[in-house]
């Protein structure tokens, strides 16, 4: 590797930022966190018998209902759509000094690598930086393929899990529960707490965040990782985050060399087929996953909806905003310094959160109820806007992204901004 070569390569300049994406980035980093945080307050783990009663209202099944509906999977989907189009910026960034791409694109991934298995390992089993880093090695070599092989490709992926769910079950080769059983030996080996369930054992999650004692944490979240694991590949995350990744990859080309997100006749129509294709069936998918049964059927009717309505609703979704946000951009302009400091923002809702809900921090896990959680979701995320633009006023870059930057660049980067 030529890392001279790297060294010559500038980050983005500010004037070069799209601030739509900035826009939307910051939109789904928050969403993202409303998904995240029933993990983190214990909403899975915990009885309502563990609950403040006054924290139980009559609105958390209906919002439970409407909040899985419209964000779960669909924000994290917008977020690998970005990843995509990032990756088509860096690559006319650094097409556009002469500088090869790939050298500095496997720099920028190792270094995500790197903090997205700390955060893994040590913080939070629902990392997903190490994925993306891993994926994004790949985008090297579809990073010059044609628009059309894109969409082929990606509509392929997308639809795997599906395929990959039924060589499972009629193959009975199950190799996501290795990791399963991993993290089970590895709970045995250092005598961490199980939980049985019909006959089988795992992590006991409510033990996890109950536990007080910080080498514990630690120990538990290396054994969770094995978990996070198996659940990817169990759900053929890996296909589909890949898929989302290449339609990124043609949206990025499309939004700077067709002015795409001036297109309003193509965007009205993403939107549209999107939200009317992508929303019934993530409807009739919430219904099976909160009053469907455990017969292997309903497994397959999940893996079907989520393939078929995730993504397209989550495109119609990333349209609609786009519309909305060129028809009155003053109004979303909130989130664009979230968005801007969209690494740090998302690693310090995993700090916040651990010190909130576990029992090295508050240990309010399982105290309350839907409802309530996701107003603390909002409590905190306004923190992070207000944080981000007092950050940005002082800084070029959020803290982890100016660590990121200065090891991908190999220099030493100015964080703080020029004084006028």
């Amino acid at each position: 590797m030529n890392t001279n070569k790297i060294q010559n390569v500038q980050p983005v300049q500010k004037q070069d930022r799209i601030q739509f994406l900035d826009v939307l980035r910051g939109i789904a980093i928050f969403f993202i966190f409303s998904a995240n945080i029933v993990v983190f307050s214990g909403l899975l783990f915990f009885s309502d018998d563990a609950k403040y009663p006054e924290a139980i209202l009559s609105s958390d099944v209906y919002l439970d209902f409407i909040m899985f509906t419209l964000v779960d999977g669909k924000f994290y989907s917008i977020f690998s759509l970005l990843f995509g189009i990032g990756c088509v910026i860096q690559f006319n960034n650094v097409q556009s000094k002469n500088k090869p791409f790939a050298p500095f694109f496997r720099r920028r991934m190792f270094w995500l690598l790197i903090i997205g298995l700390i955060h893994l390992c040590l913080f939070w089993l629902g990392d997903i930086l190490t994925l993306y880093a891993l994926l994004g090695f790949t985008l090297i070599y579809f990073i010059k393929v044609s628009n059309k092989k894109l969409l082929i490709y990606a509509t392929i992926l997308i639809l795997f899990p599906i395929v990959n769910w039924l060589f499972v079950h009629f193959t009975d080769l199950n190799y996501a529960q290795i990791f399963f059983n991993t993290s089970v030996a590895y709970y045995e080996f250092f005598g961490l707490p199980l939980a049985e369930w019909n006959g089988s054992y795992f992590p006991d999650f409510q033990k996890f965040e109950l536990n007080e004692r910080l080498i514990d944490y630690f120990k538990m979240n290396i054994g969770n990782t094995f978990v996070r694991i198996g659940a990817i590949l169990e759900e053929g995350r890996i296909f589909k985050v890949l898929g989302i990744f290449l339609i990124g990859l043609w949206a990025g080309r499309k939004i700077l060399n067709e002015n795409l997100l001036n297109n309003l006749t193509l965007l009205k129509k993403i939107a549209f087929w999107g939200i009317l294709i992508g929303l019934p069936i993530s409807i009739i998918r919430t219904y099976i996953e909160f009053f469907g049964g455990s017969e292997a059927y309903w497994d397959l009717f999940k893996t079907i909806t989520y393939a078929l309505g995730t993504v397209p609703l989550a495109m119609g979704l990333a349209s609609l905003l786009a519309l909305l946000y060129f028809k009155k951009p003053s109004y979303f302009s909130v989130f664009a310094p979230v968005g801007k400091l969209a690494l740090s923002n998302y690693l310090f809702q995993t700090f916040i959160a651990v010190i909130l809900f576990y029992g090295i921090g508050f240990g309010l896990a399982g105290k309350f109820g839907f409802t309530v959680v996701m107003l603390m979701s909002i409590c905190i995320f306004t923190v992070q806007v207000i944080m981000s633009k007092l950050w940005l006023k002082h800084f070029r870059f959020g803290p982890f992204e100016w660590i990121w930057r200065q090891l991908t660049y190999k220099k030493r980067l100015k964080l703080l901004q020029d004084k006028i």
